[in-house]
């Protein structure tokens, strides 16, 4: 089933599922007209996503990766649309975020990071 958020619920959305998702692996891709589909990251684990609205113009943050080594993130500028498709049971799905300029990044939520599984959340939280 995918529910699309409405626009006054993005920044809660994004914060919610910041907390229930966070670390897990992801895999992002970019379809843009002009270039195509482009594989972005690749299970690299979801640190979160930011809403910020400067001088009216909102921009998406997405921060994947836990250290310096694997650290990506990737901004969407002037989003329009935002829809979250659920797999199976539980959180995992592909979250889908529409730009102005008809570019749409697919973030999909895989499963818990293998190391956060192996050491727990408490190990993890001194990394950066």
């Amino acid at each position: 089933m995918t529910l699309e958020v409405k626009r006054a619920e993005w920044k809660p959305f994004f914060d919610s599922l910041s907390s229930e998702l966070a670390n897990w692996d992801t895999t992002v891709h970019v379809l843009d007209a002009a270039s195509g589909a482009q594989l972005l990251t690749d299970r690299l684990p979801f640190h979160g996503l930011t809403l910020e609205s400067i001088g009216g113009r909102e921009t998406i943050g997405l921060s994947v990766g836990f250290d310096k080594d694997t650290h990506q993130t990737h901004s969407i500028l002037w989003p329009t649309k935002v829809a979250y498709a659920e797999r199976g049971h539980g959180p995992a799905g592909t979250l889908d975020i529409e730009d102005a300029a008809g570019t749409t990044t697919l973030i999909t939520f895989i499963e818990p990071h293998r190391e956060l599984m192996e050491r727990g959340p408490s190990d993890l939280a001194g990394r950066g």
